[in-house]
């Protein structure tokens, strides 16, 4: 008997509103609406920002939402798990009169550290899995605890970078980011097992 587990995208910013009609972006449909799947050749475009309003009522021109997540399905005594990383489309939003490259380049940042987090997150199923500690349960409590430190480590991330004001920080975080993602490009294949 199939089971399913929870789908739990996390996101960075939520958006409320209504969103843009749609248009021809490269997003497609989710079970939480339109998404762009990360991939190592794919960076944000304008285009992807669908929502028309601001997330907080505070000074921004630019919201990016996105998340990793998992579903997953019990196949007699062993789990299988999907994990994804997402842009959701619709829960985006910028203010075009501040579309420039440099604000691109931020909330694409953004989106590669949610891969980042991603990646992270199938390698430790894959420790759990070799241990023979892979269920429902651990499942849940590592998701947990990896959700917790990725919003935290956005919040460093545009705490540090001023919101991507102070350039030389801008500079160093986007060299991490790449080594990092480098250095776990061995769990960069976590689609389906």
């Amino acid at each position: 008997m199939l089971k399913s587990l929870i789908l739990i995208p996390i996101s960075l910013l939520l958006t409320f509103g209504t969103p843009d009609p749609p248009s021809s972006s490269r997003c497609s449909d989710t079970d939480r609406g339109p998404a762009i799947d990360w991939s190592p050749g794919v960076k944000l475009e304008w285009s992807d920002f669908r929502s028309r309003r601001r997330s907080s009522k505070d000074f921004s021109i630019a919201a990016s939402t996105c998340g990793f997540g998992y579903d997953g399905i019990m196949r007699g005594n062993k789990i299988e798990v999907n994990v994804f990383v997402r842009f959701y489309c619709e829960e985006s939003w910028r203010d075009p009169k501040y579309d420039r490259q440099d604000v691109l380049d931020h909330e694409q940042l953004h989106f590669d550290i949610c891969e980042l987090y991603g990646r992270k997150f199938y390698r430790a199923i894959v420790g759990l899995r070799e241990q023979g500690r892979l269920n429902e349960k651990n499942l849940n409590r590592l998701y947990n605890s990896l959700v917790e430190e990725y919003d935290h480590f956005q919040d460093i991330y545009d705490l540090e970078t001023n919101h991507r004001t102070v350039a030389g920080a801008q500079q160093q975080w986007n060299r991490r980011i790449r080594v990092e993602l480098g250095m776990l490009a061995p769990y960069a294949d976590y689609r389906e097992f």
